[in-house]
């Protein structure tokens, strides 16, 4: 597996970048380096996404983000989800938020998969 594909899966298990790092054996700063990028590669497709006529509904998207693969496919899926959409325009604005950073790295690789 590789190093991003490594941070996505602990982020989207809600560790913090220190128990990334240690169980990566890799700085801290690496984490937060990598992590950035992927805000920065993400942002416009982001913002670009608009709010489902849900109100100010926040839903618990736990489950499918612990159970993601990491895949491309799967990157599809969640994406595609009315929930995480909301989910995504609610919580975009957020600083060092783990859940959106495992939303962003699903929109990386998706954006890197077309």
């Amino acid at each position: 597996m590789d190093l991003e594909k490594e941070i996505a899966y602990w982020r989207c298990h809600n560790k913090p970048v220190i128990f990334i790092a240690k169980t990566l054996n890799i700085s801290c700063d690496e984490v937060r380096r990598i992590i950035n990028s992927w805000k920065e590669e993400t942002r416009d497709f982001i913002f670009s996404l608009k709010e489902h006529d849900l109100g100010f509904f926040n839903p618990d998207i736990t489950g499918l983000l612990k159970s993601s693969d990491l895949s491309v496919e799967y990157a599809r899926k969640i994406l595609s989800n009315k929930f995480v959409i909301n989910y995504i325009v609610l919580n975009r604005e957020r600083k060092h938020y783990r859940h959106m950073d495992c939303i962003r790295y699903h929109v990386k690789i998706l954006l890197q998969g077309k």
